[in-house]
C-alpha cells in the first residue's frame, strides 16, 4: 500500500493553476488558487482511499430516480478561505461535517478545520513503520498535503470541536510558530520525531483545551467508487448528501448539480463567498474519489474521551518518572478498537515505543512500554503494562495503576508540574497523615491517624466528614485498600498505592456503578 507522504514537503500556495471546465468561477478564486502541491501524492492519497472503500465494503451508491437539478444549497454554513495551505480536504470535510449537523439539528456550526487537519497529521502511523529509515512516523500539520476525502473516515473515530476552539491558521502564522519554537527545527522530511511532535503539539497550534471539547463527529457515512460518473453523484444529491470529492490536486464538497446545464454547483474554499459551477466534462476537475455522510453524533454528547489522551504527559508510576507523548489512539488503517502505536515514553534520555488501546469509552487507555530502545512491532503487548484513567472532571489529570514483579504500583499522569519528591522505601505507618485526594476530579482531604486499628476520616469541599473503612494491604505496606460511604447505598472503594520511590504521592483506582476511574493523592 502507498504511503501517503512526500520529500519536498513545505507550506505552499500554487497560484493560477489551470481549471478547466470551472464555470464561473469568480474572482477570488481566479486570482489566487491554493491546490496541493504534489500530484503525484495526492493521486496516491486518492488511489488509498479508493482502495479503502472497496476493502471495508463503504462502497453505496442510492438508487433512486434523480431530478433534473437539485442542490443542498440551503444546509450550507458559511463559506471560507483555506489561505495559503494545502488543507482543501480538511475545509471540504468539516463543510460535510457542518451541513449534516443543519440538516438533521439545525445547528449552523463552524468547525475546527485546524484540527481536523491535525487529526489527519498526528493520527498517521506510517505502515512501514519498522522497517522505514525515516526518524518519524507521523506527518506533520507544518506540512501541506497528505489527504483526501478519507478524512471523513477518520472524523468517523476521532471527534473534532469548534473553531473557537483551535482557531485556523494561515501559512504566516505557522511559519511564526515554528520560527517561535526552535525545538521544530526545520520540519524538512528529515526531521526527527521529536521535532514533528514539538510542533504538533504546541499550544499555539492546537490548543489543549480543544481536545477537551472535540464532540462532533461522524456516526454514519458512505464511499462512492473511484471515478464516479454524473448519475451516481447526482444519486447520492438527490438522496440529500453532499459529496466530499478529490479532483486532481484538489478535494471540494459537491452540494448540487443541473443536469441540464450539465454543471455541478461546489462549495470550494478559495474564498469565492457563493457555490462555484464545474463542468461534468471538465479535464482538471474531474471527480476522482467521494465520501458522504449520512448521519452524526448528537451535538448535546459529551466530548469525546479518546481525544482528553493526545499529546504529552508527565508520568509519575511508583516514583520513577518520565514523558509520554500519545499521538494516537487509533490507527487509521487497521480495525476500531485494535492496540496500535500510540507513540513513545521518554525517560533519562532514552525512548521507548508505547503501544495500547482505549477502553471504558475513551476514558481508559491500558498501554505497554516497551522494555527496549529499539522500534517494536505497533500493537504488540511487549514491555510493562499500564492502566490510567483520564478524569471526566478534570481532563488534565489521569491516574491508574501498573504491576511490577506481580506487585501493583500506582501511576499517576498530568499535563502539569507533579507533587513528590525523591525517596525510597514506605511502611505502613507512612500512611498515617493529611492528603489531599482527588479521584476523576472529585476533590476530598483524606486523614489517617492510625493503621493498626485503621482509623481515617474522608472530608468533602463542603466540610462534611464521611466514614471510612479498610486498611493497609497484608501482604503490601505501599497499598491502601479502602471504602468511602459518599451515601446511604454508596460505599465506593479504592485501591491507592503510595509512590515508594516518590515520597508523599499516591494514585491508584476506584470503582463506581460498575467503571472504574483514576484517584490520586499527596501529602500535605
Amino acid at each position: 500500500m502507498a504511503v501517503n507522504r512526500r520529500n519536498a514537503l513545505r507550506l505552499g500556495v500554487v497560484a493560477g493553476a489551470a481549471a478547466t471546465g470551472l464555470v464561473n468561477s469568480g474572482a477570488a478564486a481566479v486570482a489566487q488558487r491554493h491546490v496541493l502541491l504534489d500530484a503525484a501524492e495526492h493521486k496516491l492519497a486518492v488511489d488509498r482511499a479508493n482502495t479503502a472503500a472497496e476493502l471495508n465494503n463503504l462502497v453505496q451508491v442510492p438508487e433512486l430516480a434523480t431530478p433534473d437539478t437539485h442542490t443542498l444549497a440551503h444546509n450550507q454554513t458559511s463559506f471560507k478561505n483555506q489561505g495559503g495551505r494545502g488543507t482543501c480536504y480538511a475545509f471540504a470535510a468539516c463543510a460535510a461535517v457542518e451541513a449534516a449537523y443543519k440538516r438533521k439539528y439545525g445547528l449552523e456550526l463552524d468547525l475546527s478545520e485546524q484540527f481536523a487537519f491535525h487529526v489527519n497529521k498526528a493520527g498517521e502511523l506510517y505502515p512501514d513503520y519498522m522497517t522505514t529509515p525515516v526518524r518519524h512516523e507521523n506527518n506533520s500539520s507544518y506540512w501541506g498535503d497528505q489527504g483526501s476525502c478519507d478524512l471523513i473516515d477518520k472524523l468517523a473515530r476521532a471527534a473534532i470541536p469548534t473553531e473557537s476552539w483551535a482557531p485556523y491558521l494561515d501559512s504566516g502564522p505557522m511559519e511564526s510558530l515554528r520560527l517561535a519554537n526552535p525545538a521544530c527545527g526545520a520540519l524538512t522530511w528529515e526531521a526527527t520525531q521529536e521535532e514533528v511532535d514539538a510542533f504538533e503539539f504546541l499550544e499555539g497550534h492546537v490548543p489543549l483545551r480543544s481536545r477537551h471539547n472535540a464532540k462532533y463527529r461522524v456516526t454514519k457515512f458512505a464511499a462512492l467508487p473511484g471515478n464516479p460518473t454524473p448519475s451516481q453523484i447526482e444519486a447520492v444529491i438527490a438522496s440529500g448528501y453532499e459529496v466530499v470529492a478529490d479532483i486532481p490536486r484538489h478535494c471540494i464538497l459537491v452540494v448540487g448539480y443541473d443536469r441540464t446545464k450539465r454543471v455541478y454547483y461546489v462549495k470550494n474554499s478559495w474564498g469565492e463567498g457563493r457555490l462555484i459551477e464545474v463542468s461534468y466534462d471538465s479535464t482538471d476537475w474531474r471527480l476522482l474519489s467521494g465520501r458522504y455522510v449520512i448521519d452524526v453524533e448528537n451535538p448535546n454528547a459529551a466530548p469525546q474521551m479518546d481525544a482528553f489522551w493526545v499529546g504529552r504527559w508527565l508520568m509519575d508510576h511508583d516514583g520513577w518518572r518520565g514523558e509520554l507523548v500519545i499521538r494516537r489512539t487509533t490507527d487509521y488503517r487497521s480495525g476500531q478498537g485494535q492496540p496500535t502505536k500510540l507513540g513513545n515514553y521518554y525517560r533519562d534520555g532514552q525512548r521507548y515505543d508505547v503501544n495500547g488501546v482505549t477502553a471504558q469509552n475513551g476514558q481508559a487507555l491500558n498501554f505497554w512500554i516497551a522494555d527496549t530502545t529499539a522500534r517494536v512491532q505497533p500493537g504488540a503487548k511487549r514491555g510493562q503494562e499500564f492502566w490510567a484513567y483520564a478524569y471526566g472532571g478534570d481532563p488534565s489529570q489521569a491516574a491508574g495503576l501498573t504491576t511490577w514483579s506481580g506487585i501493583p504500583f500506582g501511576v499517576s499522569l498530568s499535563r502539569s508540574a507533579l507533587p513528590g519528591r525523591p525517596t525510597q522505601g514506605f511502611t505502613a505507618n507512612d500512611w498515617i497523615g493529611t492528603w489531599a485526594m482527588n479521584h476523576d476530579g472529585w476533590p476530598g482531604t483524606l486523614r489517617i491517624t492510625s493503621v493498626q486499628p485503621f482509623v481515617a476520616t474522608y472530608t468533602r469541599p463542603s466540610g462534611e466528614n464521611l466514614q471510612v473503612s479498610g486498611g493497609v494491604d497484608g501482604a503490601h505496606s505501599h497499598v491502601l485498600r479502602v471504602r468511602i460511604r459518599f451515601s446511604g447505598d454508596n460505599l465506593q472503594p479504592f485501591q491507592l498505592h503510595a509512590h515508594t520511590f516518590g515520597k508523599d504521592v499516591f494514585s491508584g483506582t476506584t470503582q463506581w456503578a460498575g467503571l472504574t476511574f483514576g484517584a490520586k493523592g499527596r501529602r500535605v
